[in-house]
């Protein structure tokens, strides 16, 4: 036992031992930091913090968080130290030894937190939670801007340019000759992006294609016949981005793969039957001829688990001794 007690003090005298000591030192230091800069201990005060920052609420007018009359009293609707949490002894003492927490400067763990004291909705609490921006470091001023913003939202810039600035090869897709107008100003990032953020909870029931059917709701179903490929709930995780491209591509119905003879791609990255578009049975009529010429209801089907088109009947195909619905 001593001698593992000399060989672990002889550790702690290495250079790498002091790195870890002073790393883990740091770690405590700023959890117990974090730890004390809380909205529980730090006052709801506005009025001293003008006696310094008398610009402050300029940049506020016209906003949710624009500073009222009797903004300190505890019923107040906003207050400064609502945001800026803090000591009291930075503006009762020396506020460069007691420094205020700057929403832009912090982590976005505790900015998340700051604004959840007053903004509870699904977007906010996804962006706790896992939204991309929080795994990559960005929190809500990165997009947002409290003071001085004065678009609606009070985001820094008009979409879809705010969302350019950090997605620039998305540009590029919605540049394609079939797309989404979301650069003429048609529809916002945000009309997709948002519902994503609530479809995307821990244990959700909800699908990413809720975005889709809010304009194409014909494709939605419920359907007797499932294409698994169409649905975004199936095993086989597949869903309208198993065949389209989301922003834009260069294939006619945003279609990720050509539809073209002979071999129709976009179905044959799944679909791989031998003759199947030169049947002998349909002799040579019937080569290279669309998938769709026959599977019709290719998102699903009410009547034909082949997703046969209904009009097939009327012309002959639908009978015991070739296809069935």
């Amino acid at each position: 036992m001593k001698g593992i007690g000399v060989r672990s003090i002889k550790f702690w005298m290495t250079p790498f031992g002091v790195i870890v000591v002073s790393f883990l030192f740091a770690l405590t230091a700023a959890t117990l930091s974090q730890r004390a800069i809380s909205a529980e201990d730090t006052e709801r005060v506005s009025e001293v913090c003008l006696d310094c920052h008398d610009e402050a609420p300029t940049g506020l007018l016209g906003t949710p968080h624009q500073i009222l009359e009797g903004a300190d009293d505890a019923d107040a609707r906003v207050a400064c130290t609502d945001c800026h949490l803090g000591d009291k002894n930075h503006y009762e003492d020396d506020p460069e030894d007691f420094p205020m927490v700057n929403p832009t400067e912090a982590s976005v763990t505790m900015v998340a937190q700051i604004c959840a004291t007053c903004h509870v909705n699904s977007h906010q609490q996804n962006m706790g939670e896992r939204n991309p921006h929080f795994e990559n470091d960005v929190n809500c001023t990165g997009c947002h801007q409290v003071h001085g913003g004065q678009r609606a939202g009070l985001l820094k810039e008009k979409e879809p340019e705010l969302c350019y600035e950090c997605h620039m090869a998305v540009r590029g897709e919605f540049a394609q000759p079939y797309r989404h107008p979301v650069s003429d100003g048609i529809i916002r990032c945000s009309e997709c992006h948002m519902v994503v953020d609530e479809d995307k909870r821990t244990l959700s029931v909800s699908r990413m294609d809720a975005v889709c059917f809010q304009c194409h709701e014909y494709f939605q179903g419920p359907f007797p016949f499932e294409h698994q490929a169409a649905v975004g709930y199936s095993t086989e995780e597949g869903g309208c981005l198993t065949c389209h491209r989301a922003h834009g591509s260069n294939v006619p119905r945003m279609l990720n793969r050509p539809y073209e003879p002979p071999n129709y791609n976009l179905c044959s990255q799944c679909h791989v039957v031998p003759k199947h578009n030169n049947n002998a049975m349909h002799d040579d009529r019937w080569a290279g001829v669309p998938c769709n010429e026959c599977h019709g209801d290719i998102h699903g089907s009410y009547v034909s688990q082949y997703f046969f088109d209904p009009s097939l009947e009327a012309r002959g195909c639908i009978n015991p001794m070739c296809h069935r619905l």
